[in-house]
């Protein structure tokens, strides 16, 4: 049953990258891979390939390699934003002088906050 499994995993892999790309050494890994990681959709070609797309962070660097060609690109990582420097300005007392056309009084600014 394993080497039937086997045989088909490795025939399906065959079939999903071209041969002139892919080396045994690469056909293996990705066997391996799919019997590590997709083992439940083995033998449905489509799903264990999907499968192996998904785990393409965790399957070995051979596997990665032949099915780079497949393989959706990396998202581009935000673009970072230019950092300005801010100015800092020092803190002043608030302004006690009234706006114009302003009907409030002015008041001193009140430093202890206990006492309001």
């Amino acid at each position: 049953m394993i080497r039937q499994s086997a045989l088909a995993v490795g025939l399906m892999l065959a079939a999903l990258v071209p041969a002139s790309a892919e080396t045994p050494e690469q056909r293996q890994a990705c066997t391996d891979a799919a019997f590590q990681f997709c083992q439940q959709y083995v033998p449905d070609r489509d799903r264990v390939f999907a499968c192996l797309i998904q785990n393409k962070d965790v399957i070995p660097p051979l596997c990665r390699e032949a099915l780079a060609p497949f393989l959706p690109p990396d998202p581009a990582p935000p673009p970072k934003q230019a950092s300005k420097p801010t100015k800092s300005k020092p803190k002043t007392a608030a302004k006690t002088a009234p706006k114009p056309n302003s009907k409030k009084v002015a008041t001193p600014l009140n430093l202890n906050p206990k006492a309001r």
